[in-house]
């Protein structure tokens, strides 16, 4: 899985993706949903973000995700969600939320 490390006003996050899961349908996905723990410097949850990801948002980053192995998809979800995440954090919040993406 993808974690990243952001700092936001001096203070140090380590973003750590869950298992991402699908919607279930009998077409293409049109939903990713999945949880995001939000770590402080030393490791400790500060917060969960469940994130939910649409077929759009994943289309307008890379127009073959969508249908891609999970070894490809997981990193554009994972990148769509972190930057909604990292806004939050800017914004003051750390603790459990839904995030759309």
């Amino acid at each position: 899985m993808t974690h990243r490390r952001v700092e936001v006003d001096g203070q140090s996050y380590t973003l750590d993706p869950r298992e991402v899961r699908t919607s279930l349908t009998d077409g293409p996905p049109m939903l990713w949903g999945f949880q995001v723990r939000v770590l402080d410097s030393e490791g400790r949850e500060l917060g969960v973000k469940t994130c939910f990801v649409g077929r759009v948002s994943v289309q307008f980053r890379d127009k073959d995700a969508p249908d891609a192995p999970i070894d490809v998809l997981a990193p554009v979800l994972h990148e769509l969600a972190f930057e909604k995440i990292e806004a939050r954090l800017r914004e003051g919040e750390t603790g459990d939320e839904i995030v759309f993406a």
